[in-house]
């Protein structure tokens, strides 16, 4: 519903589309602007002293709906104050009767320095009949609370404006994170409620006719005149220079309170967050706040759904309850309150990697052991020893190394006891690995003697007659010109070599192979053959069926 309020009407803004408004236009206005957070509201009864100091109380038990804070704003007899949420329409700033600024000077200089910012429109009014001042700041549009505070805190500290209680006070508050507790940030009065004295006032502070509609005819008009892209710009340099600013130093609990705290006040600022946002909240009333049970739920509920950015990108509103029930009671277990004996279960052995290996050594052996007897009732048991490797490898769903590891099972060579006992690398089967990883060694490197009626190694100059390649005669032979045969061995050839035995050997180290398993691999992939008789290619086909393994 829109109503018609004349010039400078802005664009209605519902904060709660669920909740019904009021049917008076006015009252719908005044909850479309003060009422975006519903939690934690005041209230007071009217002092039978107009002039006396309200006894403010927080009501803690439920939030108030859009038509009964319209109703209390009616009652004359009872005052009625708000909070802000993350994102504003809004500002204020408490000038208390009797302090250096409640005047018209100092509203003025208030107003030139707000101005630097693009805060160029401000209503001011009198709060109540004690005769203080809250100079409004209205927005055509939402920005971030806690930004707008930090903006106008820095900009009247520069201009030598003295901010604190019973002074000069902004609404919104820069909130201070970690120091107690979750904290929300402070609650002002509404404006002009009847019997409360509050009125707007001209520039000399002089009452002018005042009705709420007119404030709020005023209010759309201030807000179109302000400067936003100015003011944005402050807000953006504002909240840098409050980030940089230099830190105490502080005990770690202290630390970890205040990264929570900074986490759950930034809240969802994209979809994936939820998890990660409840168990962090979970953790601080669990740690910080002592809860536990439906009171640690009813806590991480009430926080997670007034979060900023919880409406835009939670996307599991459906089922947040059964969310936050999950976290709380995983909370519960994982943390204790700060103070007390630690609850959680620490008898355990820290490490359990030992146990873990041995139920998975013991697992593996018994597929292994029940492929073998499946292939050999089915009669599909290879003879040939790497057919019946891949085949049992497949069967029982291990790979090749942890297959090796256990030739007792399914190894024809090992299964009648002609090998025994398997142990890890001891210094003899590393002795005996490296012996079978290494090239034997080089042959003495003699002359070779050709036979004179088969070779001839005597080579002709070149370039001479009988030069050509395809021309034979007995002086020349059939291997060219070259006078250098038979060649040497290639030092870097042998050298590469040395390395690629080295790599096999650990290799098969990393596979946690005897030296026994490494030679069964090696006369199962070569025939056979021993590691010293392999040849220069299947030196590097073994290398390669050792890395396989390890990929598998």
């Amino acid at each position: 519903m829109t109503a018609s309020i004349g010039v400078g009407e802005q664009p209605r803004r519902t904060a709660h589309p669920t909740e019904p408004l009021p049917a008076d236009p006015t009252g719908q206005r005044l909850c479309e602007i003060f009422g975006h957070y519903r939690w934690n509201v005041i209230s007071a009864e009217q002092p039978e002293d107009a002039t006396a100091k309200p006894s403010w109380t927080t009501i803690k038990t439920h939030p108030i709906r859009p038509r009964a804070l319209w109703d209390k704003w009616q009652d004359a007899h009872q005052l009625i104050g708000v909070r802000f949420t993350h994102d504003t329409y809004y500002a204020l700033i408490d000038l208390d009767a009797g302090g250096a600024y409640s005047n018209a000077e100092g509203v003025a200089q208030i107003r030139a320095a707000l101005e630097t910012i693009g805060i160029t429109r401000t209503l001011l009014i009198r709060s109540s009949w004690s005769g203080g001042l809250h100079l409004y700041l209205p927005f055509a549009e939402q920005v971030n609370t806690f930004d707008l505070a930090v903006a106008l805190k820095e900009c009247l500290k520069a201009q030598g404006f003295q901010l604190k209680a019973g002074q000069l006070e902004i609404f919104p508050n820069v909130k201070v994170y970690g120091v107690t507790s979750f904290t929300e940030y402070n609650a002002h009065r509404l404006p002009l409620q009847p019997g409360s004295g509050s009125c707007l006032l001209d520039d000399a502070l002089n009452d002018l006719p005042c009705s709420l509609a007119r404030f709020f005819w005023l209010w759309d008009g201030a807000a179109a005149q302000q400067d936003l892209e100015t003011l944005r710009d402050a807000m953006t340099i504002g909240r840098d220079n409050h980030r940089k600013r230099p830190q105490r130093r502080s005990h770690p609990v202290d630390t970890w309170r205040h990264n929570l705290d900074l986490e759950i006040t930034e809240g969802w600022t994209a979809p994936g967050q939820t998890n990660h946002l409840l168990k962090t909240i979970a953790c601080y009333g669990r740690v910080f706040e002592g809860l536990d049970g439906q009171a640690l739920i009813d806590y991480i509920l009430r926080i997670a759904t007034r979060c900023p950015g919880y409406e835009q990108y939670c996307r599991h509103q459906h089922d947040i309850e059964a969310r936050v029930t999950a976290w709380a009671k995983a909370a519960e277990k994982y943390y204790w309150p700060l103070g007390t004996t630690p609850s959680r279960e620490s008898s355990a052995p820290k490490n359990n990697l030992v146990p873990f290996n041995q139920r998975q050594s013991e697992d593996a052996q018994h597929r292994i052991r029940t492929a073998y007897r499946e292939l050999e009732q089915a009669g599909t048991l290879p003879d040939q020893i790497t057919a019946r490797a891949k085949a049992i490898a497949q069967t029982a769903h291990v790979s090749q190394q942890t297959l090796y590891k256990h030739l007792e099972l399914w190894h024809p060579y090992h299964q009648e006891g002609v090998i025994n006992a398997e142990t890890s690398f001891s210094a003899d089967n590393e002795a005996i690995l490296v012996e079978l990883c290494q090239s034997p060694e080089a042959l003495e490197i003699k002359g070779l003697h050709p036979i004179a009626p088969i070779m001839k190694g005597r080579a002709l100059p070149q370039g001479g007659a009988s030069s050509d390649p395809n021309s034979f005669t007995p002086e020349r032979g059939v291997r060219g010109d070259e006078s250098v045969f038979p060649q040497p061995p290639d030092p870097d050839h042998l050298g590469f070599l040395a390395d690629v035995a080295d790599i096999c050997h650990r290799q098969a180290e990393r596979l946690g192979w005897t030296a026994v398993q490494m030679g069964q691999f090696i006369a199962d992939q070569f025939e056979g053959k021993r590691r010293w008789q392999l040849s220069d290619d299947e030196l590097m086909t073994l290398l390669y069926r050792l890395q396989a393994l390890e990929v598998d």
